[in-house]
């Protein structure tokens, strides 16, 4: 994009009496993000389509209250973040989040970055003007990795709208509860939004879709990466640790080449053995996605296995002997590593079948297209409403490449096309107008 286009497709606003350049057609929400401007949102995610399910990013824009998540900024646009009015809407939409919320902050696997704690307090909710009888709400196991509470789920959709916008599964969806119906005289009693999201909060959970008790999905977590509250959470972390005992570290996933940045979250082992040892791995959600290999692949990092010295003397002797290895491209980065060590420090020949191939298909490419194949990346890919997959499963090889191809029939209404010589259900249930070959 040119200076000069950039320029055009810049709108100028004013947020609070200041004024700010803003991407054209761009929601309120996140313009005021994008300058640093605090407006509360549970349920928005960044790269998804907005749900209205939460009601708290009120704001006023040109003199009328919408939902910043959901409204597109324009040319000379006046948004104020905050009136009376509006406080007062964002103060009853969280005394309905916390009138049956469990109060069980102190074994919650949330605790200590649980969003509904944080807006509470942000918002300064300390009394309770509402109340209604609960209904009981049972906790399943939907996987063998999902473990979903239902009396902790403040039905934001987060969840359901990354498992359809983003993973491509849509293997989760809001259903009905039966829960008690909010009393007639409640609504000209309080703030009308906060009377609707409550209303839609009795009637409804979170559910497989499929209609029976467990996720029909490819169980890569995202769900639980999103989810504000306790709802949602891996059953190997569940009731574990405490969030705020653990520590952070960066590293980069080694499961496959696409190098997504991920966070290993460790502490001791236990009191005695303060070996540290990993509980969780997480991920930047709202800008990238992780698949399950990335999230729930970490144990094998726990383990020290000892070495079989007589197959690896074996291994030595054979690389000694050897003038040619043949290699498929199905080998880790350190094995790739210690192949081309080989080959530098003993002449070894390389051959690779599937990467030749794929070389010549690359010259082939680049002199019909006169591009090369390696000139944008996912968060570009995303922006089109046109991708072409050519040989690799979807959703098996790259789970990123599946993302981004699902993502532009979500949000952009793309289209695309699907070459591969062994078949997949599940591609064509991104869009209406995908291909498979």
């Amino acid at each position: 994009m040119s200076e000069m286009q950039s320029v055009e497709n810049m709108v100028s606003i004013k947020i609070d009496g200041v004024e700010y350049k803003a991407k054209e057609g761009e929601y309120i929400l996140n313009a005021a993000r994008a300058n640093d401007i605090f407006i509360p949102a549970i349920c928005y995610l960044t790269r998804c389509s907005p749900t209205l399910a939460c009601r708290i990013c009120l704001v006023e824009a040109d003199g009328k209250q919408v939902d910043s998540c959901n409204a597109k900024v324009k040319e000379g646009m006046e948004i104020t973040t905050t009136t009376p009015n509006i406080l007062e809407e964002r103060r009853a939409i969280m005394e309905v989040y916390d009138v049956n919320h469990p109060l069980q902050c102190g074994v919650c696997d949330q605790s200590g970055e649980c969003e509904l704690q944080n807006y509470t307090l942000e918002l300064e909710v300390d009394s309770q003007s509402y109340s209604i009888p609960d209904t009981k709400r049972e906790t399943k196991n939907w996987s063998s990795v999902l473990h979903y509470d239902a009396g902790l789920c403040i039905v934001c959709e987060r969840c359901t709208t990354v498992c359809k916008d983003m993973i491509g599964d849509a293997a989760i969806k809001t259903t009905k509860r039966g829960g008690a119906a909010l009393d007639k005289s409640l609504r000209g009693n309080m703030p009308k939004d906060a009377y609707a999201m409550w209303n839609k909060l009795q009637k409804s959970i979170i559910a497989p879709s499929n209609g029976t008790e467990n996720t029909d999905c490819s169980d890569c977590g995202e769900c639980v990466a999103v989810c504000p509250v306790g709802a949602l959470v891996s059953r190997d972390f569940q009731y574990t640790t405490n969030a705020w005992d653990l520590k952070r570290i960066p590293a980069t996933c080694a499961h496959c080449s696409s190098g997504c940045q991920i966070y290993y979250e460790t502490k001791p082992t236990s009191i005695s053995d303060r070996t540290e040892k990993i509980y969780r791995v997480t991920n930047e959600w709202n800008y990238v996605s992780l698949c399950g290999a990335g999230r729930f692949g970490y144990d094998f990092e726990n383990r020290v296995e000892s070495k079989d010295t007589k197959a690896f003397a074996n291994a030595i002797t054979a690389f000694n002997k050897a003038k040619v290895i043949n290699f498929t491209s199905v080998i880790t980065n350190e094995e790739a590593l210690m192949l081309q060590t080989l080959k530098e420090k003993k002449g070894i020949k390389l051959i690779n079948r599937e990467a030749r191939a794929f070389q010549i298909f690359l010259d082939f490419y680049s002199k019909a297209s006169g591009n090369s194949l390696y000139t944008t990346d996912f968060k570009e890919v995303m922006k089109s409403d046109f991708v072409m997959s050519l040989g690799t499963s979807l959703r098996n090889d790259n789970p990123n490449a599946r993302y981004a191809f699902n993502n532009v029939q979500k949000m952009n209404k793309g289209a695309g096309i699907y070459f591969h010589p062994v078949g997949d259900t599940l591609v064509p249930t991104f869009g209406r107008t995908i291909e498979v070959f």
